[in-house]
């Protein structure tokens, strides 16, 4: 492949990791605002249903991720073999960006299986205070 076909694919790729990370976050926001919304009007196995799917959808989205990931730094390391100009990079903000990806995602699943697993997900249901009829 030629330099400019190699830095397209980097740069497609590049625009595919944030696609799938803008993919989970509305699928997350939308189980949690479903959730929230329908609250114990949904039934218990259509809960753990949605449940599922989410999950599998989140982990389908991490492998995606991933693959992607790796797939930028393979054709990266082939524009370096080939003495191609390599794309600049601020390395430093690498680990950081990719750790906090990482600390969202995970935070993000847990957050929201637990919410999905509550009994009583939802909208808090408004008390009587005590002393008043």
């Amino acid at each position: 492949m030629s330099e400019y076909e190699l830095s397209s694919l980097v740069y497609e790729l590049f625009r595919d990791m944030d696609s799938q990370i803008q993919f989970w976050m509305q699928a997350t926001f939308a189980v949690v605002v479903a959730v929230f919304f329908a609250g114990e009007r949904l039934p218990r196995g259509i809960r753990r249903v949605v449940a599922a799917l989410y999950l599998v959808a989140s982990v389908l989205a991490a492998l995606r991720w991933i693959l992607i990931l790796r797939r930028t730094l393979s054709y990266r390391a082939q524009m370096v073999t080939t003495e191609y100009q390599d794309i600049p990079t601020d390395w430093w903000l690498v680990l950081p960006v990719t750790a906090l990806i990482a600390l969202m995602f995970l935070g993000g699943v847990i957050a929201s299986m637990y919410f999905l697993g509550r009994p009583s997900a939802g909208r808090a249901q408004p008390q009587a205070v005590a002393g008043r009829s």
